[in-house]
């Protein structure tokens, strides 16, 4: 990627982060970045197509880490398995305010529905690596890897959206508080 876009986007995760999709204007990113509004215009026609960017940096820099930590695989399938749950709360707590209630809200008419599912079909692509490596080495004993891996990534799902609302209603996501 071009290293003036990943700057933009970078200042954009960090208006975004702080004021919401909705708060935030192209002229303040554009401000952020010392660069003239036309200039980020060149880069991106519209707050639409930057936030399509955004999210997939955002899934990208997820997937990179567990795709590393399941290369990294040693044999111990369950303390990989909880490196990359780890890893997810910490980017969930990193990226909160991207996945709040106002920005989700603003966010269902982006047709991103493709992106999303690019993103869940990568993440059981690597549950079912780590898997396999287990199920080879002997740590896991599954009859159908396929469906272990879809009622996994149903239950991360799961799990996912019920500490986002209960990290809403307690305002503030900080493990260990409020549950």
């Amino acid at each position: 990627m071009d290293k003036r876009k990943e700057e933009i986007i970078e200042a954009a995760i960090r208006r975004f982060s702080h004021y919401g999709f909705a708060k935030t204007t192209m002229n303040e990113i554009a401000e952020d970045l010392k660069i003239t509004k036309a200039n980020l215009y060149y880069y991106y026609p519209d707050k639409t197509a930057l936030i399509k960017d955004v999210i997939c940096s955002i899934s990208h820099e997820l997937i990179s880490a567990e795709e590393k930590m399941i290369a990294a695989y040693d044999g111990d399938f369950l303390g990989t398995l909880f490196a990359i749950l780890k890893f997810r709360a910490e980017h969930m707590r990193k990226h909160y305010m991207l996945y709040i209630n106002e920005n989700l809200d603003w966010l269902k008419g982006l047709e991103l529905s493709e992106v999303i599912k690019q993103v869940y079909t990568k993440d059981l692509d690597l549950m079912k690596l780590l898997v396999q490596k287990a199920v080879e080495d002997g740590s896991l004993k599954l009859d159908n890897i396929e469906e272990s891996c879809a009622i996994f990534g149903d239950i991360i799902r799961g799990l996912t959206l019920t500490y986002t609302i209960e990290d809403i209603l307690c305002k503030i996501p900080k493990p260990g508080k409020c549950r």
